[in-house]
């Protein structure tokens, strides 16, 4: 019985197809950018419609293995992927938006709409790491509604950042939000 199995063991492993290994990519990078955007999402092709194969972190260098007009073909791996041409910039710009960050919405706020009020809320938020909005307050309010700045408080709650980072570590923020009536 022991046998009989062992020949069968023996049997199914040598009935497999060899695997065909993938080739890797192995052509020069032309040069390298810089991530410039908040993030860098990589495509399997030149189309924002294909499937995403990779996801890059502001201030991340990538090599460039192609530049196709909006498109850039970049290394990721052994493979490579294709990101927007919009979202890459050179060292100095890099730096300059490390340097000096902007917050940047992944969700806006939704929108508060009165059409009698008149005034503005003020409102300071804390931005965790993840860049979700941990807290807001109302700073100033000459709209003469109380119940209108927590309204828009309560939007900015549910507002997401982009998280913003520097020399790869992500940050927590304060951000300033202003409606006008």
């Amino acid at each position: 019985m022991r046998r009989s199995l062992i020949v069968l063991a023996l049997a199914i492993g040598c009935s497999r197809e060899p695997s065909i290994p993938v080739p890797t990519d192995t052509r020069a990078p032309i040069g390298a950018a810089y991530v410039t955007a908040p993030e860098l999402k990589v495509y399997q092709k030149p189309d924002a419609a294909s499937p995403r194969v990779a996801t890059y972190q502001n201030s991340e260098t990538v090599p460039v293995l192609v530049r196709q007009a909006e498109w850039v073909e970049i290394r990721i791996g052994d493979g490579s992927g294709w990101a927007k041409s919009s979202d890459l910039g050179d060292g100095a710009t890099a730096k300059n938006l490390e340097e000096n960050p902007t917050p940047r919405f992944v969700r806006l706020p939704a929108p508060v709409t009165n059409l009698t009020a008149k005034g503005d809320v003020y409102i300071e938020a804390d931005v965790n790491t993840d860049g979700d909005v941990v807290n807001a307050k109302v700073i100033t309010n000459t709209t003469n509604s109380p119940a209108l700045a927590e309204q828009n408080a309560a939007a900015l709650r549910q507002a997401k950042f982009y998280p913003i980072v520097r020399n790869g570590t992500k940050l927590p923020f304060k951000y300033y939000h202003r409606v006008t009536y």
